[in-house]
C-alpha cells in the first residue's frame, strides 16, 4: 500500500450559490436536498460530540479523520494487506500502528462491503485469522496491534513464527498490567493510545471506496472488549459494537486479579477518580446508543458476568446478552465458538433475522421465575446459584423452563437461598446449539 495522506472522509462538498434566474425548486425537491445536507452534517460531527468526558481527553475531531498510511513488509500474511497507519503522537513523536486488512472476494454489494474493526485482548496482536473469519461471513475487516508491536508467533493465521512482542521504531506505548502507567500524563498512557488507535482504524476503513461507511461495526476480545466498551460511547459512528468477555465496572469486580489494581492496594484516590472519570467504560457507556451484543461465558475467569450485565444495562442503546455456558477465555474461541456474533451483525447491517431477546425476569427465591421473550428457542433454563464468595468460583445449577405464548416459566421454584439467577435459551440445529440469549443477571447477594 502506498504512503498517502487521506482527507477526512466526512468533509463537506463545495456549495454552489443559487442562480436567481433559475426556476425555483419544488417543495419535494427542497425536502430531498435538506435530507442530503442533513446526512453530510451528521457524518461530519466529531464522534464524541455528546460525551464531555471523552472530549476532555481525546481530540475527537482529529480522530474522525482518516490517518495517513505507510507500507509494511515486515509481517506478510496470505491474502492480507499489511500496513502501518498513523496513531497519535507519543512523547512528541508520531506513532505508527501495524494492521492487517482484507475484504471478501468478489464484487462488493451495492453501497460497499460491511466491515468490522477488531481489537485484540491482553497478550494478543493483529491476527489474520480473525480478519479471514469476518471475510468468510461477508465483511471486510481490519485488525491492529494495540501494544506497539509487530505480530509474532504462529497462531490464528500468523506466518513465519516471528518473535512475540517485538516493537517497531515508530511504536506507541505498550500495556503495563492493569493501568500500571496511571502515574503518567494522560497522553503517555497506553489506554489513551489504544482507544485512539481503534477510532483511527474506523476512520481509515470509512475512507476506503469498497467499504460502506454506514455499516461498520466493532468487535473486541477481553482487554479489547473493555476498550471497545469505552469506544462505543466515544465514537458514535459505529453501526454496532460487540464486546466479548471484557466490559466496564472493572473496579467493582470481586476477582482478586482485578481488584488488586485499585485502592487501597495500588491506585491513589486521585488516580482512582481519574480512572473512573476517563478510562473505565462505565464513564462512556451512557453515551453508547448503537446496538450492542455482550458475549461471555457463565464462569469467565477474568470478567465476571455481574459486571458484564451491569455494563449492558448502562449502555444507552439496545443491548443483548449472550451468556454461553461454556466459552473458553481466549483468542480464537471468541470468533470460532460464538456464532451469535455474526447473527447479530447480520441483523444490524444486512437485515438478517435478529437474535432472541429475553426480558428481565421476575420472581423471588422460593418462587417460579418468569420472563417474556421474543425469538426462536428450542429450550430455555433458569441458571441459579446459591453460593457466595467470588462470582467466578460459584457453582451454577439449572431448572428447565416451559415455553408458551411468548413467556418462559421455570418448571419449579428456585431455592430460597438463591444468591443470583438469570434465564438462558438456545436453539438446537443439527446437533449444535445457536441463538444463545440471556436475560439480565439478577444478583441477590454478593
Amino acid at each position: 500500500m502506498q504512503s498517502k495522506n487521506h482527507g477526512s472522509p466526512n468533509s463537506h462538498p463545495p456549495v454552489a450559490l443559487e442562480n436567481p434566474h433559475k426556476k425555483r425548486k419544488s417543495a419535494a425537491e427542497k425536502i430531498a436536498w435538506l435530507a442530503i445536507i442533513s446526512v453530510f452534517v451528521a457524518l461530519s460531527v466529531p464522534p464524541a460530540a455528546a460525551n464531555p468526558a471523552a472530549q476532555a481527553v481525546w481530540d475527537t475531531a482529529t480522530l474522525a479523520k482518516a490517518p495517513p498510511t505507510h507500507p509494511a513488509a515486515e509481517r506478510p500474511a496470505a491474502g492480507m494487506k499489511s500496513l502501518f497507519y498513523e496513531g497519535l503522537p507519543y512523547k512528541g513523536k508520531p506513532t505508527w500502528v501495524f494492521a492487517y486488512y482484507a475484504a471478501p472476494q468478489g464484487t462488493p454489494p451495492a453501497g460497499g462491503w460491511p466491515a468490522v474493526v477488531c481489537a485484540h485482548g491482553g497478550g494478543g496482536t493483529a491476527y489474520p485469522g480473525w480478519v479471514r473469519t469476518w471475510n468468510n461471513h461477508g465483511y471486510a475487516a481490519i485488525v491492529m496491534d494495540l501494544e506497539g508491536h509487530l505480530p509474532g508467533g504462529n497462531v490464528h493465521g500468523l506466518e513465519g513464527n516471528a518473535p512475540v512482542g517485538t516493537a517497531h521504531p515508530n511504536a506507541g506505548p505498550s500495556r503495563i498490567d492493569w493501568f500500571g502507567d496511571r502515574a503518567l500524563p494522560d497522553k503517555e498512557q497506553w489506554y489513551y493510545h489504544a482507544v485512539a488507535d481503534i477510532i483511527r482504524a474506523h476512520s481509515l476503513l470509512r475512507s476506503f471506496p469498497e467499504i460502506n461507511p454506514k455499516k461498520i461495526g466493532l468487535n473486541g476480545i477481553s482487554w479489547g472488549g473493555t476498550l471497545v466498551s469505552a469506544v462505543a460511547g466515544i465514537d458514535s459512528r459505529f453501526a454496532f459494537v460487540i464486546p466479548v468477555y471484557g466490559g466496564g465496572f472493572i473496579h467493582e469486580s470481586d476477582n482478586p486479579g482485578l481488584a488488586c489494581w485499585f485502592p487501597p492496594t495500588n491506585m491513589t484516590e486521585a488516580q482512582f477518580g481519574d480512572y473512573r472519570k476517563k478510562w473505565d467504560p462505565s464513564a462512556h457507556l451512557p453515551f453508547a446508543k448503537m446496538p450492542m451484543l455482550w458475549v461471555t461465558g457463565v464462569a469467565d475467569p477474568v470478567f465476571q458476568i455481574d459486571i458484564v450485565a451491569k455494563s449492558a444495562r448502562t449502555a444507552a442503546g439496545p443491548t443483548s446478552l449472550c451468556l454461553r455456558p461454556f466459552l473458553a477465555h481466549g483468542h480464537g474461541n471468541c470468533w470460532e465458538d460464538a456464532p451469535e456474533i455474526y447473527t447479530f451483525a447480520d441483523n444490524i447491517v444486512k437485515g438478517g433475522p435478529p437474535l432472541p431477546k429475553i426480558e428481565k425476569p421476575t420472581g423471588n427465591p422460593g418462587s417460579v421465575i418468569r420472563s417474556k421473550y421474543k425469538g426462536d428457542f428450542s429450550e430455555a433454563w433458569v441458571y441459579f446459584t446459591n453460593a457466595g464468595g467470588l462470582m467466578k468460583d460459584r457453582k451454577w445449577n439449572f431448572i428447565q423452563c416451559n415455553l408458551a405464548n411468548g413467556e418462559l416459566v421455570s418448571q419449579q421454584p428456585i431455592p430460597g437461598n438463591t444468591t443470583a439467577y438469570y434465564i438462558y435459551g438456545f436453539k438446537t440445529v443439527g446437533g449444535g446449539r445457536m441463538n444463545h440469549a440471556a436475560s439480565d443477571v439478577i444478583v441477590l447477594k454478593k
